[in-house]
């Protein structure tokens, strides 16, 4: 399994992935047999961004995941511009069409001299965006909305009643990819290893045991009136032994209904659904929280509450817990991706490794731009790197042969991030800029 960020939506019944990476790709999503996060999403429809846990494969030509879990969901967000566009438009946004340009100059129209300077977006929640016009003619622009991030650089100038940006289109001369070094295998790199090696056994977990809540699950902390008294101590440790005493009977109930869902034995028809299982998990997590809390409200040393006792499908193997652990180092290969201009990771890239004797692995590169080949293989010698948009590319890099070290790779950013505009048309209303029909407005600061 591995990490897809990107937009959910649903199309022709069907819910659709739009990826956000480099790639920008579509995929059909399916839940894990078991799972439930595709059907969740299905009930309630939003668009949405989700980093998706899923397994890759294909039919026909279609890209599909099998989804295990969504990660860091947030309904009602989107990574593509578009969606951020239409996120700025209400459907009453004033228009300044037909006002009068000497009013929205300031008595005449306006000259660039006027115009340069730091530009804000204002009075748009969870949106943020900063234009800078240059004296040269040159402008920067940055947009951030829920998991989108854009940037355009290019020229401006002014036509009657509009600042008008013209994006540069990023220089083709370099090349896309290109071999930077090739270093030997550090303790970085190790780390990055492991906490890659954790990720894939715990989605696997996952996959073969849906019993697990969503993550990031938080209790209701306690709170009193503000015109309340205080509780007396006595109250706050009541209370604490209390919500203990909860928390173990929570413990207790997660641990036998795990065991009952995931028992080998013949079914007999009374075993729990692992939807009930999962919100027996998170009663637990609420009820582990709520307890710690009361103790130090209390005044009270923090509890030790272990986590329940799951069935053997659903943890991870010692021999799998000490070998993502380990503090060893271990050299295999790595490739690693990145733009050396930024040192942004290029992430969900995927990359074919080629060995010595003929064969070949397919990777696909992670959060921090790494993808590890299996160790104790032979010498790897080169390496293909495909993308499909906005630049479709199949390019192979070859190296000195490498049987343990770091491969690092550079990529010009620039090349493959679509760029959010071509021609972008601000309209001047006094000393701010509008893009027309929207709401919100650039505000230049002091």
């Amino acid at each position: 399994m591995d990490s897809f960020i990107g937009t959910l939506s649903i199309e022709r019944g069907e819910v659709i992935l739009t990826r956000c990476d480099l790639a920008a790709s579509r995929y059909l999503l399916r839940d894990v047999s078991g799972g439930q996060a595709v059907a969740r999403y299905r009930k309630d429809g939003r668009r949405a961004s989700a980093d998706v846990m899923g397994s890759y494969s294909e039919e026909g030509d279609r890209n599909v995941l099998t989804v295990a879990e969504f990660l860091d969901y947030q309904p009602g967000k989107s990574c593509h511009l578009s969606d951020a566009l239409d996120a700025l438009t209400p459907a009453d946004a004033p228009s300044t069409q037909g006002t009068p340009a000497d009013a929205r100059a300031n008595g005449g129209h306006a000259t660039p001299a006027v115009l340069v300077g730091h530009y804000y977006l204002m009075g748009v929640m969870e949106t943020g965006s900063e234009l800078l016009l240059r004296p040269d003619g040159q402008f920067d622009w940055a947009l951030s909305y829920g998991a989108l991030d854009q940037e355009a650089q290019g020229m401006w100038h002014v036509e009657r009643d509009e600042v008008v940006l013209v994006a540069s289109a990023p220089s083709a001369q370099k090349p896309l990819f290109s071999y930077l070094s090739t270093a030997p295998w550090d303790e970085e790199t190790e780390n990055e290893r492991r906490r890659y090696q954790r990720s894939e056994i715990e989605a696997t977990i996952r996959a073969r045991c849906p019993i697990f809540p969503e993550p990031f699950v938080s209790a209701t902390p306690l709170t009193t009136a503000d015109n309340a008294p205080a509780p007396s101590t006595t109250i706050l440790q009541q209370r604490a032994a209390t919500a203990l005493r909860a928390a173990n009977v929570a413990r207790t109930n997660a641990e036998l209904l795990a065991a009952r869902l995931m028992s080998d034995g013949p079914s007999t028809g009374a075993e729990p659904a692992a939807p009930q299982v999962r919100q027996a998990l998170s009663d637990w997590q609420d009820a582990r929280a709520l307890a710690i809390e009361a103790a130090r409200a209390a005044g009270l040393p923090e509890p030790t509450l272990a986590d329940p006792t799951l069935p053997a499908a659903c943890t991870m193997s010692p021999a799998d817990a000490a070998e993502s652990g380990t503090v060893r180092t271990s050299p295999g290969v790595a490739i690693r991706i990145f733009d050396p201009a930024s040192d942004q990771p290029a992430r969900n890239l995927p990359v074919t490794l080629h060995f010595a004797n003929g064969t070949k692995e397919k990777l696909v590169t992670g959060r921090s731009g790494f993808a590890f080949a299996p160790r104790g293989a032979t010498k790897a010698v080169s390496l293909t790197i495909h993308t499909e948009a906005p630049i479709a590319s199949d390019m192979t890099i070859t190296f000195a042969p490498l049987q343990h070290g770091i491969v690092r790779i550079g990529f010009d950013r620039q090349q493959l991030m679509a760029r959010p505009f071509d021609t972008l048309r601000l309209r001047i209303a006094g000393t701010a800029l509008f893009i027309e029909g929207a709401k919100g407005r650039y505000e230049r600061q002091p």
